[in-house]
């Protein structure tokens, strides 16, 4: 009986489908669906190449080619992956390994998603020491960004044309394509907010409880890759408790406490992450949020930075700058978008801008507080924001049963127009934002970060710090090559991983247990005494700009000069790229601190 009342509502639901609903788009073959098909309707070739997996593969074949390139062949890493990404190698590699050696100045989660890559670095070590580990992380997660923008748009009913088109620019995006494969944050950053988007997008759609924990789930993981998820989590919050909300049947107290139970359902797993990782911090560091508190953090970055203070209108317009490098047609794409969600009450439109413009706006707000630095890549949301909110013109409200279209008679008329006209609304709409940030990354005042590790690869005639950046690497490598070549047993060298390349050096080291680093628990007793503790190098940085921050010229304001009393210069490296200008010392006595 079950079986005959299934069949009939399909066949009833066919027909209305032949007689009408033409605005409805070309049906996704990985959409959910309540009533799934006979095995004979759905072949099993679809289910290894759907689109889905051809995208992602497709994209990350791409990331990781831009990856392999930055890594062997230009030899262009960004000091910031680097720095993540060797976090996770100290737990495993360093002279000291425990779990701790993650850090606590940044949110772990790039760290321990290159923790994963790392565990074979004894088979191939260019996947520490030329940063690939990091590229394969990158490339998978920017791969799965571009993966679940798909499926957020096929979900909300884009159809198969303007679909593609629209992930394509995505996915094809400068900033887009560059943080895909240089071992960034970026790419779990928006893997895991797009993730909490769509899944907040199904459940205030179709009100099932599987896809609010699913984006919960995402959005927890969200805030273990960056501090930005906050917004996220208090504008998404709202969202859900007030849907809720109106949503309950029940009435009084009730009504308020079924949104509190979505809202709580919502919260959880950012609340264990968020509370969790300052509880972890507070035990073993003495401070719950060291991001603010550390000499490390961007707070003390930013008052040795040497660099003028920007006003408030300075930084309001820098930020509006950026984004419309980035976006420039997004005040009227979110215009359009809210004044369609309105005509057709499609309350959807409401998850990209709670998480995905919450993300944004946390960026924003921040860099008008003076509490991050001018990093163009810290308005990235502002390129999927643009792209879904476009999608969500062409977006149809789904009926919550959805069949498969197997033939052509079955597709509407006129969806081949209606597609047509989607798709080239979509390029004039995107395609200048395409053109644009590539002009921001070119800007060395918009996009400096990206034209100092871009800007020798592609420039016929790069500047002195661009030419200078293309040899960092080759110093790093002379510096390890100098330490292997003296043989030393471990834990012979102190040295600060917060300087320059240091990172790099120790990730490029035949033997990085030589290293005595601040990951380690000994390091603060071994800094104080070396001799006692059985180390006789100190390798120091030039004490200026955040070379002032470093432990060794902190304790021995010195030791840079002359040495402090207790230990005399060896050998110099000379300033180079990325790596400032280092002195190895040796210790020949005991320090008194402060000297």
């Amino acid at each position: 009986m079950e079986h005959f009342a299934a069949s009939t509502l399909i066949r009833e639901l066919d027909q209305e489908r032949a007689e009408g609903d033409d605005s409805s788009p070309e049906p996704d073959p990985e959409a959910p669906e309540l009533h799934p098909q006979a095995p004979e309707r759905r072949p099993r070739r679809r289910k290894v190449f759907s689109e889905g997996r051809i995208v992602f593969v497709i994209c990350f074949a791409a990331y990781i080619t831009v990856g392999f390139l930055l890594d062997f062949h230009y030899g262009s890493f960004n000091g910031d992956a680097v720095a993540r990404m060797a976090n996770a190698f100290y737990i495993l590699y360093s002279r000291d390994r425990h779990m701790a050696a993650v850090g606590f100045v940044w949110n772990p989660g790039t760290s321990i998603a290159d923790f994963v890559p790392l565990l074979f670095y004894k088979l191939w070590t260019p996947l520490a020491s030329h940063m690939f580990a990091a590229s394969l992380v990158s490339a998978s997660c920017m791969a799965g960004a571009v993966y679940q923008l798909r499926c957020t748009l096929a979900e909300w009913g884009v159809a198969r044309m303007p679909r593609l088109v629209l992930v394509a620019i995505f996915a094809l995006n400068a900033m887009i394509i560059y943080y895909g494969g240089d071992g960034m944050s970026e790419g779990l950053y928006l893997f895991t907010l797009i993730a909490t988007s769509r899944y907040l997008l199904r459940w205030l759609r179709h009100d099932d409880l599987h896809s609010l924990v699913y984006a919960a789930s995402a959005l927890g993981l969200c805030y273990l890759a960056r501090n930005e998820a906050v917004a996220p989590a208090v504008f998404a919050g709202a969202l859900v408790f007030g849907v809720s909300y109106v949503r309950s049947s029940a009435v009084g107290f009730r009504r308020a406490w079924s949104g509190m139970a979505d809202l709580v359902i919502f919260e959880i797993p950012f609340f264990f992450a968020f509370i969790g990782w300052a509880i972890v911090s507070y035990v073993i560091t003495g401070s719950p949020f060291q991001q603010f508190t550390s000499v490390y953090g961007t707070a003390s970055q930013l008052a040795v930075s040497g660099n003028v203070p920007v006003t408030l209108k300075g930084r309001i317009l820098q930020d509006v700058h950026d984004v419309f490098y980035l976006a420039p047609a997004i005040p009227l794409i979110v215009i359009v978008a809210l004044v369609l969600a309105w005509r057709r009450r499609d309350i959807g439109i409401l998850a990209p801008i709670t998480v995905v413009g919450g993300g944004l706006a946390f960026s924003l707000a921040a860099y008008v507080d003076n509490k991050i630095d001018h990093w163009f890549r810290y308005f990235i949301t502002a390129v999927p924001l643009e792209v879904i909110l476009v999608g969500s013109f062409f977006a149809t409200v789904p009926a919550l049963v959805r069949l498969r279209t197997t033939t052509p008679a079955a597709r509407p008329k006129g969806a081949w127009l209606g597609a047509s006209i989607a798709v080239l609304m979509s390029l004039l709409l995107l395609l200048p934002s395409s053109i644009t940030t590539i002009m921001g990354m070119a800007n060395p005042k918009v996009g400096f970060e990206e034209r100092e590790h871009l800007g020798y690869i592609f420039s016929n005639h790069p500047t002195s710090s661009e030419a200078s950046s293309s040899k960092s690497f080759p110093d790093v490598l002379k510096i390890a090559n100098y330490f292997a070549s003296k043989h030393l047993p471990n834990g012979q060298v102190i040295v600060d991983n917060f300087s320059g390349c240091i990172p790099n050096v120790i990730l490029a080291s035949p033997n990085p247990a030589v290293w005595v680093i601040p990951n380690d628990r000994s390091f603060q007793r071994t800094l104080a005494d070396p001799l006692v503790f059985h180390a006789h190098y100190i390798l120091d940085v030039d004490p200026i700009g955040n070379g002032r921050l470093t432990a060794p010229n902190i304790s021995y304001p010195n030791l840079w000069s002359n040495g402090g009393g207790f230990a005399k210069v060896i050998h110099t490296f000379p300033a180079a790229g990325e790596c400032p200008e280092l002195r190895l010392f040796k210790v020949f006595g005991h320090p008194r601190l402060g000297v």
